[in-house]
């Protein structure tokens, strides 16, 4: 039986996403069902339907809560951070964390039915990544990644870093490894012009 906070009257909808969130971590997305989160909190069987309809539902919303942890994470990363370079390793480490201690869900928020195409999980991901974006578009801005897409960068760091946890997650990769990898993974994305001309000069070798 999964742990969970103790329902009270006017929270059942949280209620409902504390008891499924601690299903897929636990558990996986498979074994997810609206029955046994109902039993899980002490409710009937038909009370999360008010704000679930279907399965479905519940998994989109445990998706966008996903994000929104995710988003948070990133930001307080950011923010703790001062300087281009530390927030790249920063914002490494904390999505790192998060997708390695948090991996059933992070297969959820990525690869559920609907996915990032469903209308509430596509904002709350897009809303997610944004202080990453923001980060890219400030060095390029300040000059630090000159001639380069703040987007397309993203979305380079994003996928890295993805690899890395799925990595990690099936095993190939020691957990005891993520520093080293997270700075070979800052080493990829230039901390001022200079760098970025050394990867260039070696790139024409």
């Amino acid at each position: 039986m999964s742990s969970v906070r103790p329902y009270h009257h006017g929270n059942l909808r949280q209620a409902v996403l504390d008891a499924a969130a601690a299903v897929v971590r636990d558990r996986g997305v498979s074994d997810l069902s609206l029955r046994e989160v109902a039993a899980d909190i002490g409710v009937t069987h038909a009370a999360p339907r008010r704000y679930f309809p279907g399965r479905q539902d519940l998994l989109d919303a445990v998706a966008v809560e996903g994000f929104a942890r995710l988003g948070a994470r990133l930001r307080e990363a950011i923010e703790a951070s001062p300087g281009y370079e530390k927030q790249v390793r920063s914002v490494a480490r904390a999505y790192l964390d998060f997708a390695t201690s948090e991996a059933n869900l992070v297969e959820l928020m990525f690869a559920h039915k609907h996915g990032a195409g469903g209308p509430d999980v596509g904002e709350s991901a897009s809303a997610a990544f944004e202080p990453m974006l923001q980060m890219f578009r400030r060095g390029q801005t300040e000059g630090v990644l000159p001639n380069r897409d703040p987007e397309r960068t993203g979305l380079i760091f994003l996928a890295t870093l993805q690899g890395i946890a799925g990595l990690v997650n099936c095993g190939v990769v020691p957990a005891g490894q993520l520093d080293d990898f997270i700075s070979d993974t800052v080493a990829q994305f230039p901390s001022g012009p200079s760098s970025l001309t050394t990867q260039r000069r070696r790139g024409s070798r």
